[in-house]
């Protein structure tokens, strides 16, 4: 007598992106269970209901069921309508989570297929900008800018390192440079592209308030070298001829805002200016 084989119970997960918040809430189901015996098949990126009746048409219902991830809800409504047709027990994870989400908040949702990994994408190039942006933090000396999306060149208390991690935030890899009389600039600079490099500059009196208060903050004397006018215009004197021997936009940064200062490299940066 031939033993009858029986097939494995099957859960037929079903999505229009890659299927993977399904597959992690079925895992999570299924370790649940002390068996090896239970099959996942997956259906990703379905973007039809030709693509939704092909796969329940091949659906043994006897030892089967799906769970899908849909936002499109016509989509969702034919699928449920499909499996029930054919007494496919059917579990829906984001519909009554998105309808419900819409009603308690007023808020239309998008009904965009894959939205969670473009954000993922979009945390992980803002991650990496950031681990970038301190590396490159008030920089000296000859380096490799060629990873850089904006290099922002000034004298010491500019506000550069602020700007650049405020940038960086929104996923741009920023390098800063202190400009000093003393201290060679990096030849990689002249390389670049004009609007890959932002100059910053500020009037005097300004910058020499600014550096006071730092250093009274620091616990040290405001009456040194560094709050010195004469030293002062010198610093600004040689940044301006830099910002002119590379032909680099420059932006008066005085009394300015940070979320200002940026808003204006974002327009430069886009051809805005």
């Amino acid at each position: 007598m031939i033993e009858k084989v029986e097939s494995k119970p099957t859960i037929y997960i079903i999505s229009d992106s890659t299927g993977e918040t399904a597959q992690n809430i079925v895992h999570a189901a299924v370790s649940q269970f002390d068996s090896d015996n239970i099959k996942l098949k997956l259906f990703a990126h379905i973007e039809s209901t030709k693509d939704i009746k092909g796969i329940i048409d091949k659906i043994n219902k006897e030892k089967s069921f799906i769970v899908y991830t849909i936002v499109k809800p016509e989509l969702r409504s034919f699928l449920k309508e499909e499996s029930q047709r054919k007494s496919i027990f059917s579990f829906d994870i984001l519909g009554p989570l998105i309808d419900n989400i819409e009603r308690i908040s007023g808020i239309a949702p998008k009904l965009k297929p894959g939205i969670i990994r473009k954000m993922d994408k979009q945390y992980f190039k803002r991650m990496e900008a950031m681990e970038f942006t301190v590396k490159y933090d008030a920089c000296q000396g000859e380096l490799d800018l060629s990873q850089a999306d904006l290099v922002i060149l000034g004298v010491s208390r500019t506000s550069k390192t602020p700007l650049s991690m405020y940038l960086a935030h929104k996923g741009i890899k920023v390098a800063n440079i202190i400009l000093d009389f003393e201290v060679e600039l990096p030849s990689s600079i002249y390389k670049l592209p004009k609007k890959k490099v932002i100059g910053l500059t500020i009037e005097p009196d300004n910058l020499i308030e600014i550096r006071r208060k730092r250093l009274k903050t620091l616990g040290l004397s405001d009456e040194s070298i560094y709050t010195d006018k004469g030293r002062v215009l010198k610093e600004i004197n040689y940044a301006e001829n830099i910002y002119k021997k590379i032909g680099c936009p420059v932006i008066n940064i005085t009394n300015k805002a940070i979320e200002d200062i940026a808003t204006q490299i974002l327009k430069i940066m886009k051809g805005e200016e």
